[in-house]
């Protein structure tokens, strides 16, 4: 392998560059999934790449396959008609706006398909590139390979990071994948879920949800009880599990100002919630290789749906430059719900609309199925009801250990169940300033209501891994 590649690719590629990535706007990857026909991705040999029914888990219709053998550079057709060589990486797609010092993440899925005959082993080969004005690829390092590792008959998961260098003078920064058998066997290898996240802060996202405990059908509001009555704390301690859950973010002194809280009308805040990006494929759950959680960032919910930042106004400001990471949206008694694919972000506000209907969202595999989020007419809104830490999986329950009714029963005492109990609590199912176990706007009946109102040992599960 050299340091460039040979001048007979030229202005094949960036001919291709140009037809897939119009404007060139983001630095994270188009089509991860390979969804959309491998759009955003170029072909280094197609007659050695293609796209291929998907096997992987979360993983789509389609993945990115490649032939690879255990030749340095098997021949190639259509980049050098007189044979002897084909390029590595075998596809790859340019991030525009990733500048040097960026620190640029990236994970995906591979596994061996197929080899004939079987080879002994395979290597799984990312690396960073710059293409250059004439549309050649370089190695701004030399032999750089990022990551990368032997996959079986299995799916895997592969992570990877580098530092971007200084990019000579008209090159772009790209990523791309290639692979290579040992043995004498030639062997197919499938690539799917290619998620990148640029380090940083930056990216914006213009995040919508109804809590339904708050939430009046017919009228697209959320009520804002809890700022009415003047009891939405300003400024954030490190909350216990019994106040906002186990997966709140810590930390001290996260706060607003507090003439936030003296807007009125369709813009008035309801409550904190926060966001959280989930970074790789589920099912692979090793911190350094599979799903992570990369960031979490508290924000705040106005009666129309907007979950906004602190100042009460702007898009969510979340602490990575660009990427493609899953949002999951949270409240301290609903249930979150998590985007059903990675969403492309950057600094241009990307929507996530957790009230449509449209919007996709995960869902776990039996037994814990289940709606993500409730039917109120023609919108969506969170399941209420989690008022309680230590049922697993996690969800709402009415009966049972760690059931969400007890949490009420809690709150006012313990032997009263007439007893009512005022303030912010996490208890208070319908945010409305009280928490109270019987009698009429009591918060007990919305837990009977959300696990389905006919079986008390049913559960309603979050679907969120």
């Amino acid at each position: 392998m050299t340091s460039s590649i040979p001048r007979r690719l030229r202005r094949t590629f960036l001919k291709a560059i140009v037809a897939v990535l119009p404007g060139a706007a983001v630095a994270q990857l188009t089509d991860p999934g390979f969804e959309q026909g491998g759009a955003g991705w170029v072909l280094a040999c197609p007659e050695l790449t293609w796209l291929a029914p998907s096997t992987a888990p979360h993983g789509g219709s389609m993945a990115m396959a490649l032939q690879a053998t255990s030749t340095d550079y098997p021949y190639c057709p259509s980049v050098d008609p007189q044979g002897g060589w084909t390029p590595a990486p075998n596809f790859y797609q340019p991030l525009p706006q990733v500048v040097a010092g960026d620190v640029v993440r990236f994970k995906f899925l591979a596994r061996l398909e197929e080899g004939v005959p079987q080879p002994s082993g395979s290597a799984i080969l990312p690396y960073a590139i710059t293409v250059d004005a004439e549309g050649d690829m370089h190695f701004p390092v030399t032999d750089l390979t990022l990551g990368g590792g032997n996959p079986l008959a299995t799916w895997e998961s592969f992570p990877g990071q580098v530092t971007v260098p200084e990019l000579p003078a008209g090159h772009l920064f790209a990523i791309g994948f290639g692979a290579h058998t040992f043995g004498g066997g030639n062997g197919v290898v499938h690539f799917d879920n290619v998620a990148v996240l640029v380090e940083g802060s930056g990216a914006r996202l213009n995040a919508k949800a109804w809590l339904d405990g708050a939430f009046v059908p017919g009228t697209n509001l959320m009520r804002d009880d809890l700022r009415v009555a003047g009891l939405i704390p300003t400024t954030l301690p490190t909350y216990t599990n019994a106040m906002m859950g186990p997966n709140a973010p810590a930390g001290t002194g996260i706060g607003m100002d507090p003439a936030v809280l003296t807007v009125a009308g369709n813009n008035a805040i309801v409550d904190w919630v926060w966001v959280e990006l989930r970074f790789g494929t589920p099912g692979f759950t090793n911190a350094s290789s599979g799903f992570e959680t990369v960031a979490k960032r508290y924000a705040l919910i106005q009666r129309d749906g907007d979950i906004v930042d602190l100042d009460g106004s702007s898009s969510v400001l979340l602490p990575i430059k660009a990427g493609n990471c899953r949002v999951v949206m949270r409240h301290k008694n609903h249930l979150g719900v998590m985007s059903a694919e990675p969403l492309g972000l950057n600094a241009t506000a990307t929507l996530f609309d957790a009230r449509a209907a449209s919007t996709p969202l995960f869902a776990l595999a039996a037994p814990h199925t289940g709606p993500a989020r409730k039917t109120v007419g023609s919108t969506r809104t969170l399941w209420a009801g989690d008022a309680w830490t230590l049922n697993a999986p996690h969800g709402v329950l009415y009966t049972g250990q760690g059931n969400d009714r007890d949490a009420i029963l809690i709150a006012i005492g313990g032997n009263t169940p007439t007893h009512v109990v005022a303030g912010y609590h996490r208890a208070d199912i319908n945010l409305n300033g009280e928490v109270k176990y019987t009698g009429e706007d009591n918060d007990r009946d919305i837990i009977l209501h959300t696990i389905g109102g006919t079986v008390p040992t049913a559960v309603r599960y979050e679907q969120v891994p």
